[in-house]
């Protein structure tokens, strides 16, 4: 702790400064600590607590990502892209050739009465 009669910016003690280079040599030693990963933890225990209302599906907290899952999801996708292609490829038709002159352009006599 400081002494309350210190005056501010005055030049701390010779002690004061090895104790505080151990402090911060030992943190440097030990390296950076991990923060726990508690994400796991606290989703089961609200969907204890909710009755399964939040989280119940499993795939939220599960380890890995459900990859059957994706990979039916995105089968049916294609399979449906593809049904569509099969029906509508043969209402497309051949594309008409354009004249490459414009149309004539018809002008209607005005009436005088």
């Amino acid at each position: 702790m400081t002494d309350p009669n210190e005056q501010p910016g005055a030049v701390a003690e010779e002690g004061d400064d090895d104790s505080l280079r151990d402090i911060l040599r030992d943190a440097l030693e030990r390296g950076p600590s991990r923060a726990p990963n508690v994400l796991r933890g606290v989703q089961q225990k609200l969907r204890e607590r909710s009755g399964g209302k939040f989280y119940d599906d499993q795939w939220s907290i599960a380890k890995y990502p459900p990859i059957a899952t994706y990979l039916v999801t995105s089968a049916i996708m294609l399979a449906v892209t593809l049904a569509i292609w099969a029906v509508l490829w043969p209402l497309s038709g051949e594309p008409r050739k354009a004249p490459p002159e414009p149309a004539p352009i018809h002008v209607l006599p005005t009436i005088r009465r």
